[in-house]
């Protein structure tokens, strides 16, 4: 990363940044949660229903934008969906009814799932060595962004109310928006786009049918999707958990949770680190290691109620950082590694769509769960679909020896 030029260095910063920022208008729904269910007096279920409807929507989102930011071009695509995300977030705060929550959210899941595939896409063209370092720390971008969400939008919940929390971000989008259509190039001055697909219908439905046929990819997506169970539940329900499990107000539930991505964000750049240094045994063992320990960590949430506050504090940091590294190798550096073959933004959107597909599911699975077993019952799902994740890339690892 020392060896960046001046264009390379505001490529990855501003690209970095416009990222996090749609962190803003995503995460203030599940910090507002508990002021919403005290306030409207909605369950855990029906409120698990609005995040179930944004994750399908930022599902379809990411299969559908992944292909078009390969065939039309990433800056038109995020620019679109930083503006429509800005205006959904202040219409959800001007709302009432269940299913208004419920409407407007899952316009904003498919606002946001613009996102992801342009930056990765952006990042791939202009960054050719060394991947796994510059995925590991350009993965973080999202953690950046819930590390910034969480006690900001936490202190604006607590301090002005809910629906503030969904207010204001609009703004700072807009001008994300603005700044990456003005300083934002694609790809280098005089190169040529890596992979650019042939745009309309026919070349959507080809990408798409290009990904399916590759074991590799579709197994690493089933993985990602079994380890998103445990991301989503941890992005959607930590501010809850800390809210009841050690009767915390709600900005400081916020300011809290901030440890997870804080972990992530030094599992991110190590696990990119390593899996540069370890290239030639693959990222797949360093993966399978780190959700392993994921899974070792979520075994001590069993007891999480007898801790003391800083105990608790540091196994999020840890499950944090065992979660987001893995995550990170999943979603950013193998989608960059097939961009000559199937396109960066194609493999990105369909992990990360597969991803989304589960936490449609798991969100009102979730909260159902913890309405009627506690959030006991809420570890012991998490745990098997962190051991089941796991079992999936020892499978590849497995299957990739034997052909040696």
């Amino acid at each position: 990363m020392r060896d960046l030029n001046a264009a390379e260095r505001r490529i990855f910063i501003l690209t970095y940044a416009v990222y996090a920022s749609y962190y803003l208008a995503r995460l203030n729904f599940s910090i507002a949660l508990p002021s919403i269910i005290e306030d409207l007096q909605y369950s855990k279920f029906a409120l698990g229903l609005i995040g179930g409807a944004f994750s399908i929507s930022y599902a379809i989102g990411q299969f559908v934008n992944g292909q078009l930011v390969d065939s039309l071009g990433a800056k038109r695509i995020a620019v679109f969906g930083l503006i429509l995300s800005g205006i959904m977030s202040m219409l959800f705060g001007y709302a009432d009814l269940l299913l208004l929550f419920v409407i407007i959210w899952s316009i904003n899941g498919y606002a946001q799932s613009t996102g992801w595939p342009s930056v990765v896409k952006i990042i791939s063209n202009w960054f050719r060595s060394n991947i796994g370092t510059v995925g590991g720390i350009f993965g973080s971008c999202f953690l950046v962004g819930n590390l910034m969400a969480w006690p900001l939008l936490g202190y604006i919940a607590a301090n002005f109310g809910w629906r503030a929390a969904f207010l204001s971000p609009p703004l700072l989008l807009f001008l994300m928006a603005l700044l990456l259509y003005l300083f934002v190039d694609e790809k280098p001055e005089g190169e040529e786009d890596i992979y650019l697909r042939e745009k309309g219908i026919s070349g959507v439905k080809a990408g798409f049918k290009q990904i399916l046929l590759s074991k590799k990819i579709v197994s690493i997506s089933l993985a990602y999707t079994l380890l998103q169970f445990v991301r989503s539940g941890f992005t959607l329900w930590a501010p809850s958990y800390l809210f009841e499990i050690y009767s915390l107000s709600v900005d400081v539930a916020g300011c809290i949770a901030a440890v997870i991505p804080l972990g992530g964000i030094f599992g991110s750049a190590i696990s990119g680190w390593l899996s540069d240094k370890a290239e030639r045994f693959g990222r797949l063992p360093i993966i399978f290691v780190l959700i392993i320990s994921l899974s070792l960590v979520l075994l001590t949430f069993y007891n999480a109620a007898s801790y003391s506050l800083q105990l608790g504090i540091a196994l999020l940091f840890l499950a944090g950082l065992t979660l987001y590294g893995p995550h990170t190798l999943m979603a950013t550096v193998i989608p960059i590694e097939h961009k000559e073959d199937h396109g960066a933004a194609s493999v990105a959107g369909f992990i990360d769509g597969m991803g989304y597909i589960g936490s449609t599911f798991a969100d009102p699975f979730i909260g159902w769960i913890v309405d009627s077993q506690g959030w006991n019952g809420a570890v012991t799902f998490w745990l098997a679909s962190s051991f089941s994740s796991a079992f999936l890339i020892g499978m590849l690892i497995w299957t990739g020896l034997k052909r040696r």
